[in-house]
């Protein structure tokens, strides 16, 4: 079964070839034969709704692969008993793996992001792309012979650790000696922090620390980065002490690679055209936000702009919490959330396409400075109306990509804030 084109080759909904029916029964007898892989008499269903993340008998799979075909690019059949980066080896009865525990699921959330293996090109991709695609390449990268775990979910896991205890860099550097002491010469592993953090570059999840004046009167970004005191207020920008330590951080996640990661993914980015080029855009109902006024007059005044579908339209939202408890000394704390709204209805609102732009620090509410807080973001998204280059994984090709902000969404106190308009008093209505 060394050649896998059967898998989709013979399958179309409504119709599905003999060939398949056979090598499906035949796919299913091993992996129901191996002990390993079955729990309740259930395996891992490989359709392209459950995709490995559900477990079924043996009828209910069958009916989902005949309604639904295979989970696209699973060539490899890591789920089901099939050792992670032999791709063309048959089936192993899971004997030769005993003891060492079941494999991290790293390599499935790479598969979800990207499929298995990076696209045939006919152009080069840009930079992140390419550290994207050689992130997918370590998923599938064994530690060494005797082990299931990746390259990739083994330095995730070593740089959790390293977050949660708060270890330095130089701890983490000597705990990789020892591990490259007691590991084969040949391991997959980096050798110190700085290669961890260049392997997990593809993800496109930087974050930036930026000082904030204590009553965010100021940012100390850009030109005033060098300052000790704040200009408006002059409180000092450090606590007492020797040691400079910040009285207050802003923490600020840049959202353009993270947009761009959308595109390095070839189903995602169909998806982020459908609103122009799906029935959905012709429709007379108000099913997306691209049937509303603000998204219609939006392309009315830029042209340009609409005349790409990839070019993306951004939703803000942001409002205050209190992260301890209720009866807990009042904090406000105050994240900002970032959608792009080209996705259609059904997908755009979910978690995972919901992104955090930044973090504002407390205890108290930023009130009126909220627009000093928000200039990182504001510069951020100037650049991305200028154009930025993206990678395309749909048409393997690159493209000047644009983002604009089309709305944001608050209760009312925060409306006030981000609008700086008053909400009390005669004034209150909008």
């Amino acid at each position: 079964m060394a050649d896998r084109g059967w898998m989709y080759s013979g399958w179309k909904r409504g119709s599905i070839s003999n060939e398949w029916v056979d090598k499906t029964k035949e796919f299913l007898d091993h992996a129901f034969s191996i002990s390993e892989l079955v729990e309740s008499d259930t395996v891992r269903c490989p359709c392209s709704m459950c995709r490995n993340y559900f477990r079924h008998k043996r009828p209910r799979i069958e009916l989902h692969l005949c309604h639904n075909g295979f989970k696209e690019n699973y060539q490899s059949w890591t789920a089901h008993g099939e050792r992670l980066g032999n791709h063309n080896l048959e089936i192993s009865s899971g004997v030769e793996n005993e003891g060492f525990g079941e494999t991290d699921q790293m390599n499935s959330m790479l598969v979800d992001l990207a499929g298995e293996h990076p696209p045939l090109i006919d152009e080069t991709p840009t930079a992140f792309a390419q550290a994207f695609y050689r992130m997918v390449v370590s998923a599938n990268q064994q530690v060494h012979e005797q082990t299931l775990h990746s390259s990739l979910s083994t330095v995730a896991r070593l740089l959790a650790i390293k977050s949660q205890y708060n270890l330095s860099a130089t701890c983490y550097d000597d705990f990789m000696e020892l591990l490259h002491e007691l590991l084969p010469p040949n391991c997959k592993i980096p050798k110190d922090f700085y290669r961890s953090k260049k392997l997990l570059e593809g993800l496109g999840m930087p974050y930036h620390k930026i000082d904030v004046c204590y009553k965010n009167c100021m940012l100390y970004y850009k030109h005033n980065k060098d300052k000790d005191k704040c200009d408006i207020c002059g409180t000092s920008r450090y606590k007492d002490g020797s040691n400079k330590v910040p009285r207050k951080v802003l923490r600020y996640l840049p959202i353009t690679e993270r947009l761009q990661r959308l595109y390095v993914h070839e189903g995602i980015a169909k998806l982020m055209r459908s609103h122009k080029e799906t029935p959905l855009a012709n429709s007379s109902k108000m099913l997306h936000p691209c049937h509303g006024e603000a998204w219609k007059q939006f392309d009315a005044d830029y042209p340009n702009f609409k005349d790409d579908a990839r070019n993306v339209k951004l939703g803000f939202a942001t409002d205050g919490f209190t992260p301890y408890k209720l009866n807990a000394t009042s904090y406000s704390c105050w994240p900002v959330f970032w959608v792009p709204y080209n996705l259609p209805p059904g997908v755009c609102m979910k978690p995972k396409y919901i992104f955090l732009a930044m973090v504002i620090p407390g205890p108290e509410h930023p009130g009126k400075n909220l627009s000093v807080l928000l200039q990182p973001l504001v510069d951020e998204l100037l650049q991305l109306w200028a154009e930025v280059e993206t990678w395309d994984a749909s048409v393997k090709q690159k493209f000047t990509m644009r983002a604009a902000y089309l709305w944001s969404i608050h209760d009312f106190p925060a409306y006030g804030m981000f609008a700086g308009w008053s909400t009390h008093g005669i004034f209150a209505c909008p």
